[in-house]
């Protein structure tokens, strides 16, 4: 059964059971379903901050993954903090990236199926993008919620080689994440 969305609160009876609140300014545009890669189903709903001309600014993406019956593969994070919103417990990182390369490099995967669903919608994700990624994990390992919170990177004052390794400004990075993670839990909330 798919999850449903009504006035921005997000229900979903299972894995996790949920109703997250995204805040008004965000504008839900719909969602997708697919196999990823042959080996996961994947359930998407996406809520956009955009432009007059159609641009993405901001954006919350949620996608429900759970690995096919047809396969033993578990979930496999690299050590990451942790975080708890109302009793979920979350692993988080954050990082930057160019959207137009990434699509190029992955044409196939669950952030490329984001920047194909957006366009068809009539948006446009594109250029250098700063994001926050949250993922919740079942017992098994085998299902996870993982909440992107994304948002253009020029407002910032920075471009993507300013921050990656060996960036002249990757000292800077550390505050610009806090104040992401700030603004991504802003933007929802596990009622």
């Amino acid at each position: 059964m798919p999850r449903t969305v009504q006035n921005n609160l997000l229900l979903s009876e299972y894995l996790p059971t949920a109703r997250i609140r995204v805040e008004p300014q965000f504008t839900y545009v719909g969602t997708t379903s697919f196999i990823l890669y042959n080996v996961a189903h994947v359930e998407q709903h996406h809520f956009i901050v955009a432009d007059a001309r159609q641009r993405v600014q901001r954006l919350l993406w949620f996608q429900f993954e759970g690995y096919l019956e047809t396969n033993q593969h578990k979930y496999n994070y690299p050590p990451m903090q942790t975080m708890t919103l109302n009793g979920l417990t979350f692993l988080h990182d954050a990082d930057v990236l160019n959207i137009d390369d990434d699509y190029k490099e992955r044409p196939t995967s669950d952030s490329a199926h984001v920047v194909d669903f957006l366009r068809e919608k009539g948006y446009t994700l594109e250029g250098d993008t700063m994001f926050k990624r949250m993922v919740w994990l079942d017992a098994d390992l085998r299902n996870e919620l993982m909440i992107i919170y994304s948002e253009d990177l020029a407002p910032s004052g920075f471009r993507l080689p300013d921050l990656i390794k060996g960036g002249p400004h990757t000292d800077k990075w550390s505050a610009l994440s806090s104040s992401l993670h700030e603004r991504a839990l802003a933007g929802f909330t596990i009622e």
